[in-house]
């Protein structure tokens, strides 16, 4: 847009002032012509009075002349610096014109060759005119491009910044309104197209919002059955005495627990996107975090239990749930005996949940914390990447933190709790 109205000005400047120099140029040409009739009306006069005229009779021209008799003596000059001989009048290209008197010639007229004064001074006045004009149209050209870039650059430049903004996910902006430029219709059209933008962008929010409330609450109610499942199994299983149909047993609710942990992952991940995964932080025992760690070994592969007594604080229901992702994770990758120690520094209880399955690869180690990641070595395995992310994210928001390394064999996680 801003290269057009410079081409828009270049091209107004010529046609405005190019017809002017051309019209200048022809002026002068006409200025610095002799007029013919007013020569021929001093020769007449100069003839029908000849003889008869003193210096004072002899007219006004707007020509400089001189007026001489047969034997070349000055007779009448009206300027001292024309030529008074024919020689000189021939060496300077001037006019002579003979005057004849019944038809015998009584003299010579000289008219004095003065083109380029004539020329100097009409390119002056014309030049003055011109300067004139030309400030004049300046003046307008400069009005109309300030009424341009008013009325059309500006309201083009904010369109388009308007534009970015929206492509950009801001719609919360609403376009200036002005009708009075030209693109006073299209404003109001582009903030009804904003505003249809914004509530298409707030259906779609709520669209997920309750598809997520939906996988939340199904995946909350599929809890209970599963649990009856893994109850009705553990029953069961204590009841058989067939080796067959006990390890049968015991492999639905195998099958149960796995199920209850990809569903608690899933509950708790929408929860997370919901920002609904509330944290009530308080004083707690160590001697509790005993008992909850014991509770979260269902399969018995805890060796080593040792943990200082002191007053932490955290979320009682989320620290289970952390331990129960840690124990589900080393049931499922290492599958060996577990070993837990803990130690407290100046603010804070430290500790640390090792088995002796190998650990992973060091260079994955940062990433297996991170959202829907695992190591190579559980490609064979089944999960979502979420029971590390989620028990992360569960220490931070209580105020702690959650570490992974490889050590003594195998892989460790170390969960760091701050001093009640």
């Amino acid at each position: 847009m801003k290269k057009f109205i410079v081409c828009f000005a270049v091209f107004a400047f010529i046609v405005m002032f190019v017809p002017e120099i051309v019209f200048i140029f022809r002026r002068v040409q006409k200025d610095t012509k002799l007029d013919v009739v007013e020569v021929n009306e001093l020769i007449s006069e100069l003839q029908n009075n000849w003889g008869n005229m003193d210096f004072e009779d002899y007219p006004d021209c707007s020509f400089d002349y001189a007026v001489l008799d047969n034997n070349d003596r000055l007779i009448f000059r009206d300027n001292y610096w024309n030529a008074d001989t024919i020689v000189k009048a021939t060496a300077e290209r001037d006019t002579i014109r003979d005057i004849v008197v019944d038809g015998t010639i009584v003299g010579k007229l000289i008219i004095y060759n003065n083109v380029s004064s004539l020329e100097d001074m009409a390119f002056a006045k014309y030049a003055k005119q011109y300067i004139f004009s030309s400030a004049i149209v300046f003046l307008v050209i400069l009005l109309a491009l300030l009424w341009i870039n008013y009325k059309v650059i500006k309201p083009f430049d904010d369109m388009k910044d308007f534009a970015i903004s929206v492509a950009s996910g801001n719609l919360d902006k609403p376009l200036k309104m002005d009708k009075k430029n030209v693109f006073g219709a299209f404003t109001e059209s582009f903030d009804i197209m904003r505003e249809e933008l914004a509530l298409a962008k707030e259906r779609e929010l709520q669209a997920n919002i309750s598809k997520k409330e939906l996988i939340a609450q199904l995946s909350h109610d599929l809890k209970t059955p599963v649990a009856s499942i893994k109850a009705m199994s553990e029953v069961l299983s204590v009841k058989e005495d067939r080796e067959q149909v006990k390890n049968k047993l015991v492999a639905i609710g195998d099958k149960a627990d796995q199920i209850d942990r990809l569903v608690s992952d899933l509950f708790t991940s929408t929860l997370e996107e919901l920002e609904r995964l509330e944290i009530n932080t308080s004083e707690l025992a160590s001697t509790e975090l005993v008992q909850m760690i014991r509770t979260a070994d269902y399969k018995g592969y805890l060796v080593e239990l040792d943990i200082p007594e002191c007053m932490v604080m955290c979320d009682k229901i989320r620290v289970g749930q952390i331990f129960s992702n840690i124990f589900y994770n080393s049931y499922k990758y290492a599958d060996t005996d577990i070993y837990v120690d803990g130690e407290t520094d100046t603010d804070s209880l430290c500790i640390s949940i090792t088995d002796r399955g190998g650990g992973v690869p060091s260079e994955e180690l940062a990433m297996i914390v991170d959202k829907y990641k695992r190591g190579s070595n559980a490609s064979d395995k089944q999960g979502a990447g979420l029971g590390l992310y989620i028990s992360k994210e569960l220490m931070e928001d209580m105020q702690g933190s959650l570490e992974v390394t490889n050590a003594d064999g195998g892989f460790r996680v170390i969960l760091s709790f701050k001093l009640a």
